[in-house]
């Protein structure tokens, strides 16, 4: 997956217009206030999603029906793993290109990573030698320590930390202020639960909770 150059971009649109969504359109303005008037809507597949908020933006279309056209670029808006990637992946088999966002708030190390489609929010740390797989995401608050890594579509919601050399694979998600020890590594497709702490490596398709973390069953 590619970041479009911004020099071609006509058309920004934001994927979900959930709550999330909702937020990823602020940061976005707060991102590039140069280019506001890019920033066209979203994409959702409940029309009436948008109904009873202050936004001005429209749904645009159901983004398994959308067709991407020169100079559009997509942020994700969407903030469930495995929903990310289901509906990213569709977008780009039909040519959808996404961009990086990262909030002027973020405090990035010019040493880190950030990988096309990644959205980091407001007043996370991104530190030396982290990096970021292709549409991770690390929202407010949320901090990677140095040479973490968090891998494709992966999650850390509002104030979830990574230790450092800590690691998360692919379509992992970490709850509310959940937290991985210094080297330590959750599996792909693991959770860990809100306010639990990872002391030992979590296998692929688990779930981590309590402090210290313990392992249960990972029911969708």
């Amino acid at each position: 997956m590619t970041s479009p150059s911004v020099s071609a971009l006509q058309r920004i649109i934001v994927v979900g217009a959930g709550g999330f969504g909702r937020e990823v359109l602020q940061w976005a303005r707060d991102c590039w206030p140069e280019r506001v008037h890019l920033i066209a809507g979203f994409l959702s597949a409940d029309p009436d999603i948008l109904n009873g908020h202050e936004c001005s933006l429209p749904i645009i279309d159901d983004p398994e029906a959308f067709q991407p056209e020169a100079g559009d670029a997509f942020v994700l808006g969407i903030g469930i793993p495995g929903v990310r990637r289901r509906v990213a992946e569709s977008l780009a088999r039909r040519g959808a290109t996404f961009l990086s966002l990262v909030h002027p708030t973020a405090v990035v190390a010019g040493t880190a990573s950030i990988a096309a489609g990644a959205v980091v929010c407001p007043f996370a740390v991104v530190s030396d030698a982290a990096r970021i797989g292709p549409c991770g995401l690390v929202n407010y608050h949320a901090s990677l320590a140095h040479d973490a890594r968090i891998g494709a579509y992966a999650v850390l919601s509002p104030y979830a930390t990574l230790g450092g050399a800590a690691c998360i694979g692919e379509d992992a998600f970490l709850g509310l202020h959940a937290s991985v020890g210094p080297g330590r590594r959750v599996g792909d497709r693991s959770k860990v639960s809100a306010n639990s702490c990872v002391l030992s490596d979590v296998p692929a398709d688990s779930l981590a909770y309590g402090v210290p973390g313990r392992l249960g069953r990972l029911i969708d």
